[in-house]
């Protein structure tokens, strides 16, 4: 089933749905060792390892191509992001996995960080999955050595089970309420 994806728009991001046009901006992202640092194997439509950090366009191609077909399918997806006034490619989030427990992942340029862009980024998704109505959990998988994502994932409201998987902590947000998840924010920005 194929997924309707929208485009959302932030206090300073539009997140699009990933397509073909994002090429460059994926080649960006996904030729950073430091982006590639954490972010575990890739692997293309075939199980087909793709070499990380990519080394040419056409190995980010085969990530963007991943997305697409998920999409496709209703079974993953990522937003491009987007700078509302540049548009300058800032990184992707999105899910690798929907349904009753989704996955939310999330990578971007290291030019970008430390500006709170992927907080904005995350809350977006998770307001989108939640007004969904497609998950009543949300997890990531993140690696303890990545304390940028760990920080980011406990901003977002995810909490760590102790549950390891490849290396990786699960995280685990049950928030269902999107109202809830407003008003801590509401209390952080006082």
């Amino acid at each position: 089933m194929s997924l309707t994806i929208p485009s959302v728009t932030t206090a300073r991001l539009v997140l699009e749905p990933l397509a073909p046009a994002h090429s460059i901006g994926m080649f960006a992202l996904w030729s950073e060792p430091e982006v590639c640092r954490y972010s575990g194997p890739a692997h293309d439509l075939d199980g087909q390892p793709i070499p990380l950090p990519a080394g040419t366009p056409a190995d980010s191609d085969r990530i963007l191509a991943f997305f697409l077909a998920g999409a496709a399918e209703g079974t993953r997806f990522r937003w491009a992001m987007l700078i509302q006034e540049t548009g300058a490619f800032v990184g992707a989030v999105g899910f690798n996995h929907l349904g009753a427990c989704a996955e939310l992942a999330w990578h971007q340029r290291p030019e970008f960080w430390g500006h709170g862009l992927m907080t904005e980024a995350g809350r977006a998704a998770l307001d989108w999955l939640l007004t969904d109505g497609r998950a009543a959990e949300v997890e990531a998988f993140i690696d303890p050595a990545n304390t940028a994502s760990v920080r980011l994932a406990c901003r977002l409201g995810f909490t760590p089970t102790g549950e390891v998987s490849d290396g990786a902590e699960r995280y685990l947000s049950r928030s269902g309420d999107p109202a809830a998840r407003r008003s801590k924010r509401s209390r952080r920005a006082r």
